[in-house]
Parts: structure tokens; C-alpha cells; sequence
């Protein structure tokens, strides 16, 4: 370049300052567009803590040479290249199409740039120190980099940009003692966004309605916020994971509602203090809550859509408050058992509902769909036990629940409160006997204590002789009479002999069928009539308690038998305890 459009340049930029450059200034002229301290070390590159001649910088000057108002000179290509610089006074680029990237690694900058609505080829701030950013509604084709000990002392804002690369702020450094630290509401990023490996904020990180096409990555990552946000994706759209482990570090609320991430949401090996809020998301891929350390004041997964949960005991154990209502995904991957599982859901929130008139005392409804969900996910699992375990158990739940708001009403019920008594009682009863329909074999159970419990009446009764032959051939015998008129003729007496056992002396008694208290039981409690006990065989209910108490329990007995019989055929056709 001639030594005359030097000087030139030189004389225009004095006048413009209103005093002698200082030599970066002479460089960055010299070289069209690159400045940097004698013995810079890029290497191991650190930015001015103090200024002096050697590395002061009007910020000015990096506006004109773009504009092309410095007279004779023309800004290299690809880039404007400062390191190492003090740079005073106020960048500002807002509303230029530079068509170049814009580099100050390693700079110190003592007034917030300002690139709102301006378009670069790339922004690289790596290692500089600054009070704050406006760039709203920037346009970056290329990458910016805030990153490897980059320092923000006030609120980075970019929200509104437009992004085609990378978003990196790995071991950045962002802080505002007003507003968030770093704003990238409604942006649209064409690649990945890092802030991980060192990188910290004090104040919100703002990501709302963000566009990422790539991965979301907060890995180490420190955020911190009082009283609010500190990492607030709501409605964010993630095209690929979003990853929130290896050591991340929150003190705040996490906000991913209304969030789509294509991909995983990973949570492991984070401490999390706070809120964690991921209502009706939708997660294409997993869900990892897994060592988890903190307090997790809320978790909220209200109308949240998983590809895949991967959980442990451990993490959910951190959770004070659990919101599950309307929770939706396809399988689990977890070594939790269905005794873990059903746990954790005794502890889920369940809402708070008021009386019709507001006056009476506020009462706790039950929410059954994360029951359903989890039975849902066993079947198709293929752990039937399990599904039907977790059934039981919401249905227990859903029988208490009736019978307590039953009982609560606050204006007089007596009918109401008498039903929900003889519902409850019917409710134990189809429990212990079918397992509300989730565990039908129960009922081989019951059958077969009212058989043994039938087959020892029975017999017991036999043996005090206080049964009778019930054919009428025989009540009206020659032998049966006389056996009547020299036998107890009731309650059994001292010397006294039942007229059974008078009969059975007879000849007629051999010919006639025998009495077996097992048979007699069985034709008893099934409603079949096939094996002649009952038809050849009554308790005498006039001759003792033990023939008093079978003739009258026959009733009960036979009721059960049919009541068992009806309600298993009901069950195993799926009429009652429908598998959801």
C-alpha cells in the first residue's frame, strides 16, 4: 500500500479521534483489518487486564474501516481480526451487512457492543471480557463463539437471531444482576448449542421458543438463579438431544414445557435445586432421570410425552413434590421393580379439589392415569403379573377414594353414606375374592376355604347324627318312623339317641346313599345337582346347633357358590375387570 493513502488514512482517522493513534491503531489500519500486541502468544492467549499505548483500541475504528470511510483503505476479506486488545469506546455494527466475521478473541472491552440487526459471516469473542451484548435480531452465516473463558459482567442478548452454525459458550462466563444472563429467545440456530465444560451463569439462561437443529448440550454446566428461571427452554425446539449430566449443576428452576426435543432429554449425574418442569413436552427419544443428587422441589411431567423413560429409585427420591397426571411413554428401561414403581406413584401429587358450596373443607381427588399408563407399558412389555399388580393397586386406591368422598359431603347423605358402607363392603369382597379383576385365580382360593370350611360342618354335623334323610320314601318308612319315635326328639339329651343313628341299624339304610361330607359340600357350593348329597341329605335343624347352623348356612353357602361362579364367568370374558 502506498506510503501517501497511509498517511492519508492516518490523518482522516486523527481527526476524527482528536488525537495521536496509538500503534494497534496504526496496525489495524496498516494491515486493513488485523491488530494485535507485540508477543501475543496465541497459544496460550490472555486478554489485557490493564491498559496501556501497547494494546489501547478505539472500537470506532473496526465501524469505519468496514463502511469503507477511512479514506484509501479497503478491508481485507473473510475477517476483522483484533487480539489481545483494550478496546474503549462503543462498538457498533447495528443494521451493517459486514460481509466479513467479526474476531476480538482475548479482548477487554469497556462498553457493550452493539450488533442489533446486523449481519456478520461470524462472531469469535473466545477469551474477551465485556459488559454485556445487544445483538438483537442479529444475522450470523457462520458460528459465534463465546467461549474459553469468554466474560459477560451484564445481560448477552440474542434473541431474534439467526444462526447457521454453532452456538459454543463452553467455559464462558455470563452474569447480569438484572434480567438474564444470556438471552436466546426466539432464535433459530442451524447447528448445536454448548454451554458446557466450565461454562457458568448467574441469572437466567433464556432459551424460550429457541429453534436448535442440532443438540442442546449443558454437560458440567453451572447455572444459577434466585427466586426464578436459571435455564428456561419453554417451548424450545431441540432437532436433536439435550443433555443435562456429567456434573450439571442447577440452583433455579429448569424449564422445558411445551418443549419438542427430537431426540433424549438426558438428566444424569446432575444436582439439581429446585423446580423441574417438563408439562406436556414431547420427547421423541428417552427420558434419563437417573443420579440425581439435590432437591427437586417439583417435578412436573403433566401431559409430557416420552419415547422411553430410564430411571432409578435414587433420583426420584429427590423429588419432594411429583406431578404425573397425564405422564405418556412407550417402554422402560430400569432395573426399579413394580414394588418401586407403585411406590413412587403412592407419592405422586394428586390435586386439591373444594366442595360445591365452598364452604366445607377442601379434599384430595385421585389421579388413576399414571396407574393405567405404567399397566399399559408392563403389558405391551410383556410382564402380565406386573400390569395386573399395578391395576390392583389404582383400584384399591379408586375404592377408597369413592367411599372417603362419600363420607365427607358436607350436607347430610344418610342413604349416600349407607350406600358407599355396603360398596366398600362388596369392594373387600370382590378384592380378596377376584383381585378386582386383575388377579382371577383368586377366586380358587376362596372356593376352596368355603369347601374345606363347608366339608367340616358337614361332617361335624353327621357325626352328631343331626342329619335325616331328606328322600320322602323314606321319611315315610316303617323304619324311619320308628327310629323317629324312640330318637332325641330334639337337642341332643344325655342317654338320648339320635334318630340317625337308630336308622342306620336298618336294612333300608344300606340300600340308600351314602353320606360323604366332601361330596355333600361340593353339590352344596356348585350349582350343578349332579351328585345326589344334597337331594338324598338334609341338616336337621330342629335337633342340635350344628344341624341349626348348616341348614341355614346351606343359603349362604349356595348364594356363594353362584355369586363366585357368575362373577368368575364375568371376569374371564372380560364383562368386569376390563384390562384397560
Amino acid at each position: 500500500m502506498a506510503d501517501k493513502n497511509l498517511n492519508e488514512a492516518f490523518a482522516w482517522v486523527k481527526r476524527q479521534l482528536r488525537r495521536e493513534l496509538w500503534p494497534r491503531e496504526r496496525q489495524f489500519i496498516t494491515k486493513r483489518g488485523w491488530a494485535c500486541p507485540d508477543g501475543f502468544e496465541r497459544s496460550n492467549p490472555q486478554r489485557p487486564k490493564t491498559d496501556d499505548d501497547s494494546n489501547r483500541f478505539d472500537a470506532r475504528l473496526i465501524r469505519w474501516l468496514l463502511t469503507q470511510e477511512i479514506p484509501g483503505i479497503i478491508c481485507r476479506p473473510g475477517k476483522v481480526t483484533v487480539l489481545g486488545l483494550w478496546i474503549e469506546k462503543k462498538l457498533d455494527l447495528g443494521f451493517m451487512d459486514c460481509e466479513r466475521a467479526l474476531v476480538a478473541r482475548s479482548c477487554t472491552f469497556n462498553e457493550a457492543p452493539v450488533l442489533r440487526n446486523a449481519q456478520l459471516n461470524g462472531l469469535y469473542l473466545t477469551g474477551s471480557a465485556l459488559p454485556g451484548l445487544d445483538a438483537v435480531g442479529l444475522t450470523c452465516h457462520g458460528k459465534i463463539q463465546l467461549n474459553q473463558g469468554f466474560k459477560a459482567d451484564a445481560c448477552v442478548q440474542l434473541g431474534g437471531t439467526k444462526i447457521t452454525g454453532q452456538f459454543d459458550c463452553r467455559g464462558g462466563h455470563f452474569a447480569s444482576e438484572k434480567g438474564p444472563a444470556l438471552n436466546l429467545s426466539s432464535a433459530e440456530i442451524g447447528a448445536d448449542v454448548f454451554l458446557n465444560d466450565g461454562f457458568t451463569a448467574h441469572g437466567a439462561v433464556n432459551l424460550v421458543r429457541v429453534d436448535i437443529k442440532g443438540q442442546l448440550t449443558c454437560n458440567g454446566g453451572r447455572f444459577e438463579a434466585t427466586g426464578g428461571h436459571a435455564l428456561n427452554c419453554n417451548a424450545a425446539v431441540i432437532g436433536a438431544d439435550a443433555f443435562l449430566r456429567n456434573n450439571f449443576n442447577v440452583t433455579g428452576k429448569v424449564d422445558f414445557a411445551r418443549a419438542l426435543v427430537t431426540g433424549n432429554l438426558q438428566c444424569e449425574s446432575a444436582k439439581i435445586e429446585g423446580v423441574f418442569d417438563i408439562e406436556a413436552a414431547k420427547i421423541g427419544g428417552g427420558f434419563f432421570w437417573q443420579k440425581i443428587s439435590g432437591k427437586v422441589e417439583v417435578l412436573k411431567l403433566i401431559e409430557t410425552r416420552l419415547g422411553r423413560l430410564n430411571d432409578d429409585v435414587t433420583s426420584w427420591r429427590c423429588v419432594e413434590r411429583l406431578e404425573l397426571s397425564g405422564l405418556r411413554y412407550d417402554s422402560i428401561q430400569s432395573d426399579m421393580t413394580v414394588q418401586d414403581r407403585l411406590a413412587l406413584l403412592e407419592r405422586k401429587w394428586e390435586r386439591v379439589i373444594p366442595f360445591s358450596n365452598g364452604t366445607a373443607p377442601k379434599r384430595n381427588d385421585f389421579d388413576p392415569q399414571p396407574y393405567s399408563q405404567l399397566a399399559k407399558v408392563y403389558d405391551s412389555m410383556g410382564h402380565r403379573m406386573d400390569a395386573a399388580k399395578v391395576r390392583f393397586a389404582r383400584d384399591d386406591r379408586l375404592m377408597w377414594t369413592a367411599f372417603f368422598r362419600a363420607m365427607r359431603q358436607p350436607k347430610p347423605d344418610t342413604l349416600g353414606k349407607a350406600l358407599a358402607c355396603v360398596s366398600l363392603v362388596w369392594g373387600y369382597v370382590y378384592r380378596d375374592t377376584f383381585g378386582y379383576g386383575h388377579a382371577p385365580f383368586k377366586a380358587l382360593r376362596t372356593a376352596l376355604l368355603v369347601l374345606i370350611a363347608t366339608w367340616w360342618l358337614a361332617d361335624q354335623t353327621y357325626q352328631r347324627g343331626e342329619f335325616a334323610p331328606a328322600s320322602p320314601v323314606v321319611l315315610a318308612s316303617p323304619e324311619w318312623l320308628i327310629a323317629s319315635a324312640f330318637g332325641c326328639p330334639g337337642a341332643q339329651e344325655p342317654g338320648c339317641t339320635m334318630p340317625l343313628r337308630r336308622w342306620e341299624q336298618s336294612v333300608a339304610y344300606r340300600d340308600y346313599e351314602t353320606f360323604s361330607p366332601a361330596l355333600y359340600a361340593l353339590d352344596l357350593f356348585l350349582p350343578l345337582d349332579t351328585l345326589a348329597q344334597e337331594e338324598s341329605w338334609a341338616p336337621s335343624k330342629d335337633r342340635g346347633p350344628w344341624g341349626w347352623t348348616l341348614y341355614w348356612g346351606r343359603w349362604l353357602i349356595q348364594l356363594s357358590g353362584w355369586l363366585l361362579l357368575t362373577t368368575a364367568a364375568a371376569v374371564f370374558s372380560g364383562v368386569l375387570g376390563k384390562k384397560d
